[in-house]
């Protein structure tokens, strides 16, 4: 899954969405998301793959578990994981993560 495929399907919610942070503040709720991490494996040139997580932050004001659930709805093509519920006392709003993996092959150009 690309991160294009992504940021689409988090529009679809109806919040605002950005890659990482927005360049302003926002109104909550608001979703970030980026990639966490890329690692690339394989035995030779002919059989690389791209393994990389990619992580989601939904900021609310209190918990939206109905919002959590569209969420996961989303990417349920994908073993998406739910980090845990965390409240940040100096924003005064909860931050819910998720994450899953994509893998790609790497092709040979």
């Amino acid at each position: 899954m690309e991160l294009q495929e992504i940021y689409e399907k988090l529009c679809t919610l109806g919040l605002p969405v950005a890659y990482l942070q927005f360049n302003k503040p926002q109104k909550l709720p608001f979703i970030a998301y980026f990639e966490a991490g890329t690692e690339i494996q394989g035995a030779d040139k002919y059989n690389l793959y791209r393994r990389t997580e990619i992580r989601i932050e939904l900021y609310s004001e209190k918990k939206n578990t109905d919002l959590e659930r569209k969420i996961e709805n989303l990417f349920r093509t994908v073993e998406i994981e739910k980090d845990g519920d965390i409240y940040l006392h100096t924003e005064n709003m909860f931050m819910t993560v998720f994450s899953f993996e994509t893998i790609q092959k790497i092709k040979e150009r």
